[in-house]
């Protein structure tokens, strides 16, 4: 029984037993072997930007699996630590048990701070979002409220405050520009940096505001997988081989 877009009654979401037992089921129960853990092999991708043996620091926003279509899993497989962060408490509850040595925290990002309404189309939805254009697509989407803060405000309440972060990893369900525009780039400093599109062509993708935005922060396309950008830093592109650092920027 799939329950991912079925909405449960409120005593059966609070019960302690069956969160426990669904989030069992979820992790350890349907498990499948895979190549790849992000939904569009994102993960294969963004590995070859950092050596093999090195262990550094991620955020995650819109986190939704310890494992399953998540960009980071392999890297904490590999020793990295970074921050999760999800609008939904039930997925994180599932990173405190598949990945307790990371920083957990259910919170809804935007530019703006205090409460928030948001969009959930069932438990344990692929689709959460802050957006009530994208919500009015499925009229399943019901309204909730939650709290909202700025991902430099959670960065900096964290252990990370001011470390700079090797990969950012955004799936805000079209509310990925507002996540971007509340980080402090000056202190964080993405070196790359995962972000879903909607646009499926590049000529709509580079007049998009969320493209021009990165541009404007001189991040470079280096990467388009399934919906995910993956756009590096200078300071990342220096880094690269001598023959991708001939290999020119689209603009």
């Amino acid at each position: 029984m799939n329950l991912n877009y079925m909405h449960l009654p409120l005593w059966l979401e609070k019960s302690w037993l069956f969160k426990k037992l669904y989030l069992w089921r979820k992790l350890y129960w349907c498990k499948s072997s895979y190549r790849h853990y992000s939904q569009f092999a994102e993960d294969i991708t963004i590995n070859r930007f950092f050596p093999q043996d090195y262990q550094g620091f991620f955020v995650d926003v819109g986190c939704f699996h310890p494992q399953k279509f998540n960009n980071t899993w392999q890297l904490y497989q590999n020793g990295w630590r970074g921050v999760n962060i999800d609008i939904d408490a039930i997925k994180i509850e599932a990173f405190q048990i598949a990945r307790p040595a990371d920083i957990n925290i259910s919170c809804a990002v935007s530019n703006q701070e205090g409460e928030i309404d948001y969009y959930s189309n069932g438990f344990y939805s692929l689709t959460i979002s802050l957006d009530a254009k994208f919500a009015k697509r499925d009229p399943n989407y019901v309204r909730r409220t939650t709290r909202c803060a700025k991902l430099t405000t959670l960065l900096d309440e964290s252990p990370y405050r001011d470390r700079q972060i090797d990969l950012l990893s955004v799936d805000a369900e079209g509310h990925d520009l507002e996540v971007l525009a509340s980080l402090d780039f000056a202190r964080y400093a993405p070196r790359l940096i995962a972000v879903e599109t909607h646009n499926p062509l590049f000529s709509q993708v580079s007049e998009s505001r969320l493209y021009c935005f990165l541009r404007e922060h001189e991040y470079c396309l280096v990467g388009w997988c399934g919906l995910t950008l993956i756009m590096a830093s200078k300071e990342l592109q220096r880094s690269l081989s001598p023959a991708a650092k001939t290999t020119r920027c689209a603009a």
